[in-house]
Parts: C-alpha cells; structure tokens; sequence
C-alpha cells in the first residue's frame, strides 16, 4: 500500500489555508508570539552528538509542550492530537503529511531541557510571553492578588510504604483550610484539610486574570511564607514596582508582613484579616479601619480563585503529572503559561480556546 507524498512541502501551506478557519485560537496563536527567538536557546538539543538522522527541532516540540498544557493532554494524547488534527499540526508548523514526533521524544526532550537549562529557561519564557503581550497592546493592573492553590502529588497516600516503590521525595503533607464534616450523630464539624503534595503561588492582575507570577513550593510551606518568597525573592524590582495593590486572604493577614509590604516594598495592601487583628488586641481598631478603609480593593480578591480554578480543572494542576519539585515547578510554569496564553489571544484577537 503506497503512502500519499505532497510533491513539494511548500504546499502545505496552501492545503491548511484551504482547510482551516483562520479565526480558530490555534492559528491566531501561531503568529502572536516570537516562537523561534523563544527556542533559540534550545538549538543544541537539536544536534545529534552521536550521528545519524537530526533530532525534531526544538521549536516544534516545545510548542508540542504548549499544546500539552493546554489541552490537559498527556505526551500520547499529545503526539496523536498533532498527527491527526490540522489545527494542532500547523501550530507547530508540521508538514500536512507527515507524522508528528513520537510521545517519546516529546518527553526526553522535557527532561534534557531540564537537565541543561534548569527551571529558569521556564521562568524566562513565562516572562517572555508576557513582555510580547504587553507590547501588542495587553494592559496589566496594577493592582494584583496572591493566593496559594495545592497540587497532590503522584503517588498513592493509601498505599503502605514499599522500598520498591519510590515516593515522592520533595513532596510533603500539607493543610489547606479546613472542611465541613457530618458526624454519625448528624452534628457538622470543621476539620482540617491534608493534603500531600505542592503548593503553587500565583499572583493575578485583577483586570484579565492574568497571572504575572508564581512560585512552587512543597506541601508544607506555608501560605504567607511562600508568598513573601514570590514577592520579594522571585519578583524583579521592576516587576515588584508594577504591583501598587496587593490583595490577599486571612492566611496572609499578619501585621509584620503587612508593615514590610507597606513601609518598605511600598506596596499598597488590601488584605482580609483574622479575628486575631480585628477582635482582640490593643490594636483593633486600626485594623477594622483597615478593614473598611479598604474594602473596595478587597473585594477584587476573586481574581485569583478564578485563575486557580482554571489551572487545576483545564491545565492539570489538581494533581501532580511528574515527581519532584523542579518538575512540579514546571508543570507551574507551564500550566500558566497555559492559562494566560488563553487570555492573551482572546484579547487580542476575539478567538476563544476550545477543547478538541
């Protein structure tokens, strides 16, 4: 049986003109960003040291990365969507008859760029992509909100511990808030909610949901304190200047940081407070002040639940895809990459994401 061969490659363009809706995200997404100047870096993967054929060019399987975050698929799922679907095809600018690169090859070429350029080639691009948006007419508030969401990792907790199968060693137990629990009595109690696992920082402008910044951590880190390291460790001067408004809730609600925040980094805050500040304390009436002073700030805090709900429901951030935490840090890269990626061509263009 013969398999079907376009004549010239350079007919490819003129079949996916022919065959696709140039309002579809996939193909508005192809030409927004600098895609070559963002894989410059990952050239030498490309050269094969041992010989033979050359590998897929990086350009193609890191936009393949993309297409996993964004779809939620896995590297199968992936490496079948750019076989078989147009769309997918021509975003990474594979010839319409030819194959895409095996799920193998998509995940060595994960793993070698972690092992070469480390957790910050993922940072750099995270600001990369938002540096060109800015500069094709994306406006950033200035005002912004910081909330933890937590991530399970890939392991099974039920489990008894087996020598032959390795946990997860950067992950930890960790508690987020508590639930609401009926006793065999019908009396509903608050307990607290463990998890084992990650915990992912973001921060999110409150005007397109944008998210402007993240930080991984384990489990067991606790919400301010991975928000402090966000702030002030992982944020440049000039983007810390970009932050005039910080909101957050009751688990970032403590006098010190809210004094740090205020009287050194010169961020404005809006925070809500816990009882401790406002009921208790010869200071509680400066901070029921604060409280209403600031309410109209306070309540654009739901930003954020929106944007952690978009990254655990459509970008796989309910659950751990990889074990560690470089990974887990660039499954957050990725994934928000995923999210604002969303954002930005639906601003600029009008096109909506569909699943496919």
């Amino acid at each position: 049986m013969s398999t079907f061969k376009l004549p010239s490659r350079f007919l490819s363009v003129d079949v996916y003109k022919a065959c696709l809706d140039e309002t579809h995200f996939l193909v508005k997404l192809k030409d927004m960003f600098a895609w070559n100047a963002m894989s410059a870096p990952l050239e030498q993967l490309a050269r094969n040291a041992e010989g033979g054929r050359p590998r897929t060019p990086p350009i193609i399987l890191l936009k393949a990365l993309f297409v996993s975050f964004l779809f939620n698929h896995s590297d199968r799922e992936t490496e079948f969507a750019a076989t078989s679907n147009l769309y997918v095809k021509y975003f990474l600018g594979l010839p319409i008859d030819e194959k895409a690169p095996d799920h193998s090859t998509l995940s060595r070429f994960r793993d070698e760029t972690l092992k070469t350029k480390g957790i910050s080639f993922f940072r750099d691009l995270f600001r990369s992509l938002l540096s060109q948006a800015k500069e094709r007419g994306i406006r950033i508030s200035v005002m912004d909100a910081l909330d933890a969401t937590h991530t399970w990792a890939n392991v099974d907790t039920e489990k008894p511990r087996d020598p032959k199968t390795p946990q997860d060693p950067d992950a930890s137990w960790g508690c987020k808030g508590n639930e609401t629990k009926t006793t065999a009595d019908g009396e509903k109690v608050q307990i607290p909610k463990y998890f084992f696992g990650y915990k992912a920082h973001l921060l999110v402008e409150t005007s397109l949901g944008v998210i402007t910044g993240y930080h991984a951590t384990p489990g067991n880190v606790a919400d301010i304190d991975g928000g402090d390291m966000l702030i002030h460790r992982i944020l440049t001067n000039d983007e810390r200047k970009d932050v005039a408004v910080l909101l957050a809730d009751k688990g970032y609600g403590c006098p010190v940081w809210i004094n740090l925040l205020e009287k050194y980094t010169g961020i404005m805050t809006a925070f809500s407070l816990p009882e401790t500040m406002t009921k208790r304390g010869e200071h509680k009436e400066k901070w029921l002040a604060y409280l209403n002073d600031r309410y109209c700030f306070r309540r654009e805090r739901y930003v954020v639940e929106r944007a952690n709900a978009d990254v655990k429901d459509n970008h796989g951030m309910r659950r751990c895809r990889y074990r560690g935490l470089a990974k887990y840090a660039f499954q957050t890269a990725m994934s928000s990459m995923a999210h604002n990626l969303k954002i930005f061509v639906r601003a600029l263009t009008g096109a909506r994401f569909k699943p496919i």
